[in-house]
């Protein structure tokens, strides 16, 4: 008690004479020490693994999980762009790059709905006709899969996988023998006729 009772007196006389100086340390970071604190190493880590899980989490495989029987793969992130393939319910999909607009960018450089995509396979798989969004309609322009398989069952035609004007011509001739309305479009109708 006395030493804190002596030391209250000191601080006193020392403030009223005016001779009292404060020695405030400057704070003054070594980085070199600091980096090799095993602490900064630790947060390091754990950066480095929160990006790796969040990149395994991004590439993990992905499975088509349809209400149909296919899900069309876009050139862009939005129904305004062409559909080039139509790949059946429990396809495994190539890694995800990222999503944007509701679509999963593939590593392919090519987008599918992402409501469509799940982490495991259907079990047992759903196949209903007709495909995610609507029937597969090929016009004029159409590209892909979907018209090689096409070109292919009419026979007698180049198998380009383009939609061109002779594509159009043989549909049209296939649909009047058939019956079907002639307006060279492969819609539902014309598909089951071509069995494709």
């Amino acid at each position: 008690m006395e030493y804190l009772a002596y030391s209250q007196m000191f601080i006193a006389q020392e403030e009223a004479s005016g001779n009292t100086k404060y020695h405030l340390p400057k704070p003054q970071l070594n980085w070199k020490k600091l980096l090799k604190s095993s602490a900064w190493l630790a947060l390091a880590g754990v950066g480095v693994l929160l990006a790796a899980v969040a990149q395994i989490q991004m590439s993990s495989a992905a499975y088509v999980k349809t209400n149909g029987s296919c899900l069309r793969i876009r050139t862009g992130p939005s129904t305004n762009y062409s559909y080039v393939d139509c790949v059946p319910n429990g396809t495994t999909l190539p890694a995800i790059e990222r999503y944007e607009n509701g679509f999963a960018r593939l590593s392919t450089g090519r987008y599918v709905f992402s409501r469509w995509v799940g982490d495991r396979p259907s079990n047992p798989p759903v196949t209903r006709p007709g495909g995610v969004g609507g029937s597969v309609i090929l016009t004029p322009g159409s590209r892909g899969q979907l018209v090689r398989d096409v070109q292919t069952a009419l026979g007698n035609l180049r198998v380009d996988g383009i939609y061109g004007q002779q594509t159009v011509s043989r549909v049209r001739s296939f649909q009047q023998s058939k019956g079907l309305l002639v307006d060279g479009v492969v819609g539902p109708e014309t598909r089951s006729a071509l069995g494709v």
